[in-house]
């Protein structure tokens, strides 16, 4: 079984940084049958590439941007052929991954894309998404003494992370209703088999209670998380 073109067998787990979405990460990736790698970020580049700002490089975006909307409006489905072809590109990018796990399923745990929630629905419908909330106060400490040193300077490289997140997180809940899975990082510490146990309900898959000693099942060392 692999990851089809729609975005079957594949997981989006999206959050704030500093949600707890490395342990529910952890957690998902001890199933036998879920592959999990350090956050991929593979699906910002792409969808930013149509959008009106939050970018940059050396050539000038912006123009590429115009051009490029140019050019789809001269062929067949216009922009939708875009998706088309990104649903080709990254489901096959997916599967290479997937490839060396013998498993089903690919889970990518990436927490910016609060950005893109609505693009990756579109990208991939039958993908299963799970957005994770935690107390955006308790991210806030979080992100303070872990990331920032405890300087209110080195606030500035995570304000988007502290004001804009949770926002977007609840609209993407919101519009996607029943496309998407919600898990709250209070309740998943107060109640973790039973919060597993309906997520792998949801995706369509048996839950293992040795899931949650994800510390002895999975010692992966990974770059992000």
């Amino acid at each position: 079984m692999s990851i089809g073109r729609e975005g079957q067998n594949l997981i989006f787990l999206i959050s704030q940084p500093r949600a707890g979405s490395t342990m529910t990460q952890r957690i998902l990736g001890s199933h036998s049958n879920i592959y999990t790698v350090s956050e991929p970020w593979l699906m910002l580049h792409p969808v930013y590439g149509l959008r009106n700002e939050g970018y940059d490089a050396e050539y000038n975006a912006i123009w590429a941007k115009n051009i490029t909307k140019q050019f789809f409006q001269t062929i067949p489905n216009h922009e939708e052929t875009y998706f088309q072809g990104l649903r080709k590109m990254y489901s096959y990018i997916y599967n290479t991954a997937l490839s060396i796990s013998n498993k089903n399923y690919f889970l990518d745990k990436t927490p910016r894309y609060y950005w893109i929630i609505s693009e990756i629905n579109h990208t991939f419908p039958e993908a299963n998404l799970i957005i994770l909330l935690r107390n955006p106060l308790a991210v806030f400490v979080s992100i303070i003494t872990t990331w920032a040193d405890e300087k209110w300077s080195n606030l500035e490289d995570f304000k988007h992370d502290l004001t804009k997140a949770p926002k977007l997180l609840v609209e993407g809940i919101n519009n996607l209703g029943k496309n998407c899975q919600t898990i709250h990082y209070e309740k998943l510490i107060a109640q973790p088999h039973a919060e597993i146990n309906r997520i792998c309900q949801a995706i369509g898959l048996e839950f293992f209670p040795e899931m949650i000693e994800y510390g002895i099942n999975n010692s992966t060392q990974w770059k992000c998380g």
